[in-house]
């Protein structure tokens, strides 16, 4: 499904002839494409979709090292990052909760450990565990996409037009959803009706993506894995080529 085949769609659960738009005294196009956009966002963001995952490349700068952290990758959602890793490094970053990892590089400044964070929007790597000009690859979830092409593939049509999840007809659900709520329909008993319809379709469509995930398991994150704060790689010392805060 592209762009305009939703925007059609859309027009098409409202009794709007697409073609004729233009002249429509109460709904514009910009109100269809504003709806549809809000339904993208919401279908997007209810579940971990496989390609809505990205990878994003930053290279460590004099400041990174010494302030402790780099600056969020504009485009990945807050709190999405899942893997982290260096070109320095052959294993990839654990990651810990803020507090854990404050915590831990409060009582093991020294060590070289690789941990990660997240707080706000900022990621912190342990300094000690990495160099300027290191090549990061950070893998996290990727923020809704924003169309602006009536050719525009939409989300559920990762490869092409017509080879499609049903998740596209839950977005169009959810843009007709808003539609009824806004006061150019005033119809939220129908609006919360096609709501629980969009999303019981997403519901269907998570499951089998759901029940693949439920088989993997890896034997570097074993589960149930806390980390041990109490010992490090290193002895506390700095290597070189290795800074600290």
């Amino acid at each position: 499904m592209t762009y305009q085949e939703a925007q059609i769609e859309l027009c098409r659960s409202l009794n709007i002839d697409f073609t004729d738009i233009a002249n429509n005294d109460l709904i514009s196009l910009t109100d269809i494409k504003n709806w549809l956009k809000v339904g993208i966002k919401r279908a997007w963001d209810f579940k971990p979709w496989d390609f809505s995952e990205g990878a994003k490349t930053e290279t460590v700068q004099v400041g990174d090292v010494t302030n402790g952290y780099i600056d969020y990758p504009t485009d990945i959602q807050s709190g999405s990052i899942s893997m982290l890793l260096s070109s320095a490094e052959e294993d990839p970053f654990e990651k810990l909760l803020y507090k854990d990892y404050m915590k831990w590089r409060k009582q093991h400044s020294g060590d070289d450990d690789l941990y990660y964070s997240e707080y706000k929007r900022f990621l912190f790597i342990n300094p000690k565990a990495v160099s300027v000009g290191d090549v990061l690859d950070i893998y996290g979830k990727l923020k809704a996409p924003v169309l602006t092409n009536d050719n525009d593939l939409m989300p559920f049509s990762p490869d092409s037009d017509n080879q499609e999840y049903s998740g596209n007809d839950a977005i169009v659900a959810l843009a007709y959803a808003e539609a009824l709520y806004s006061d150019k329909k005033k119809n939220s008993n129908q609006a919360r009706l096609e709501e629980k319809r969009a999303f019981e379709m997403l519901e269907l469509l998570w499951k089998p993506f759901a029940d693949s995930r439920s088989l993997l398991q890896s034997k570097n994150n074993p589960a149930f894995d806390v980390p041990d704060f109490f010992s490090g790689r290193s002895s506390g010392t700095s290597e070189e080529g290795k800074f600290s805060i």
